[in-house]
């Protein structure tokens, strides 16, 4: 059995977690603990981290720690999941990694690349394993999507337009997996008093958003990047001293990612996933009554088939993936290798970097 605690419960996203490790036969949640914030929330709405903290450990019946390095000692586990604001990633990995505890990071990894560095170095230093969760990376149709590229059903690669968003991450209607309700409604001082809206912290559609593109633009790209152009604007979130609308411009050899985020925008709109040109057509993502699937169409528009491909069970999610892999020494799925991520990271973080100076940036090799 693998023993498993979660550290952190500002990211919604721990709602989720806790029910793929409950459903996950061969790992047990045997604690967690939150990384208390340096100014208190001033609400404790749907979403928030004590809304959180409160709802997975009386749904699962987990015992709640005060001190997550007390929690650590005491209970030696394998693996810790990692929820916390992303500047916090670095200084928590480097804990479990002195003890000798694998680490999954939810992502992006870090809020730069040299933080990044931080959490790389302590892995090896310590010889521990690091993996980082991509919720899109347990879609079965953008699996489907990634086979039918490397098939060239419709040619080559040349180019990928990617754009995800919603109202905020506890912006209006908005609901998160794991959790059957939407978000509540707050005010703009509630909101702004959580992590998601203070740079500082990690907040921003970047971080938040923007790090979907650089992960799929890096999955579908052979060649190292070469430079990116991006543009960070704040358009309708006065309470937010970070960005809520983003766009970059990732440069390749022979191909191009334009890839964009926004906190300003109802999620029923946007694509479910990217959409590939390539040189004899496209593939592309679809919505139809809410059901995400995948399909293609060559350059008169006519369709063209999708190859069928088996989803491995295993890939259900980050749980069922990482005990999959723990049972049988086989790899996890390249977008949780810790290079892998450092490869986003760089992406990310030059985006970040060309929307301060205005200016195309060059991606650093990683």
């Amino acid at each position: 059995m693998i023993k498993a605690v979660i550290i952190g419960f500002a990211h919604m996203h721990v709602n989720e977690i806790a029910l793929y490790i409950h459903e996950q036969p061969d790992i047990e949640l045997i604690g967690c603990a939150d990384v208390p914030p340096e100014a208190p929330e001033k609400t404790r709405a749907r979403y928030t981290r004590a809304w959180n903290l409160k709802n997975v450990s009386e749904t699962y019946h987990v015992k709640v720690y005060e001190d997550y390095i007390s929690m650590l000692d005491q209970l030696k586990p394998d693996i810790a999941f990692i929820l916390t604001e992303n500047f916090r990633k670095p200084e928590i990995v480097e804990e479990c990694a002195k003890r000798g505890i694998n680490v999954s990071i939810e992502k992006p990894i870090a809020v730069s690349l040299a933080e990044a560095k931080k959490i790389k170095a302590s892995v090896e230093r310590y010889g521990i394993e690091a993996v980082v969760n991509w919720p899109t990376t347990w879609r079965d149709y953008i699996y489907r999507m990634k086979h039918a590229l490397d098939k060239k059903i419709v040619g080559d690669l040349i180019k990928v337009y990617y754009i995800n968003g919603h109202t905020g991450p506890l912006g209006v209607g908005a609901k998160h997996r794991g959790v059957t309700e939407k978000a509540d409604e707050m005010t703009d001082e509630e909101r702004a008093s959580t992590w998601w809206y203070q740079a500082d912290k990690g907040g921003g559609a970047f971080l938040d958003i923007c790090c979907y593109g650089c992960m799929y633009s890096r999955l579908v790209n052979k060649d190292k990047p070469i430079s990116v152009y991006a543009y960070g604007t704040n358009l309708n979130t006065p309470y937010c001293d970070a960005e809520d609308n983003v766009v970059a411009v990732i440069k390749y050899p022979d191909t191009m990612s334009v890839v964009e985020g926004t906190w300003t925008t109802p999620n029923a709109v946007i694509p479910s996933g990217p959409i590939l040109y390539c040189t004899n057509g496209v593939i592309y993502c679809t919505k139809e009554n809410g059901v995400p699937g995948v399909k293609a169409m060559d350059l008169y528009g006519e369709p063209v088939e999708i190859p069928e491909v088996e989803f491995p069970a295993h890939m259900k999610n980050i749980a069922w993936e990482y005990a999959h892999h723990v049972k049988t020494g086989e790899p996890v799925h390249e977008t949780l290798t810790l290079q892998y991520n450092m490869e986003v990271m760089a992406l990310l973080d030059t985006a970040i970097q060309s929307s301060k100076t205005g200016k195309e940036e060059q991606v650093p090799c990683v």
